[in-house]
């Protein structure tokens, strides 16, 4: 489990902050000269970092010097994270205004939430919250990790 989590990681670290030398884009003309993008995904929200896929993530953005914020429900995640050197806003998922909060001035973001709260769902309603605030505060890349578990009777 441990390696699989690790590879999904991988991915996913990859598919947010790997892109950095793809899509540095140089101006052609002197129109453009004054619109260069440069796509450096520096400071990076994460949900669903306290477990699993999600701390795989953390370490390995941390490992590629890069500032983790991450969304945690718990003292014991909190403390866990900020040991890998993440900034940790305790907050819900399910309460848009905290996950609003704790991704202002992120430039990526990657949830990894998933299962069940009780009656809700986190990979539902919590990713919903994760996606939104990324499109009103203009976050550039958004990565959503996700996954099926099947039982078999």
């Amino acid at each position: 489990m441990r390696c699989f989590a690790l590879l999904v990681s991988a991915a996913l670290v990859a598919t947010a902050s790997g892109f950095v030398s793809r899509f540095v884009v140089q101006p052609r003309s002197r129109a453009s000269r004054h619109s260069a993008v440069r796509m450096a995904y520096n400071k990076v929200f994460v949900a669903g970092g306290s477990k699993g896929v999600g701390k795989e993530t953390v370490v390995l953005l941390r490992k590629a010097g890069k500032e983790v914020v991450a969304l945690v429900r718990s003292d014991e995640a909190k403390a866990d994270l900020e040991g890998l050197g993440a900034v940790c806003i305790k907050g819900d998922a399910f309460v848009y205004k905290d996950v609003e909060g704790a991704m202002d001035g992120c430039d990526a973001a990657i949830t990894t939430l998933g299962g069940v709260t009780g009656d809700k769902r986190v990979d539902y309603d919590g990713n919903k919250n994760v996606v939104e605030a990324a499109g009103i505060l203009g976050v550039t890349r958004w990565v959503q990790g996700s996954h099926s578990s099947h039982t078999r009777s």
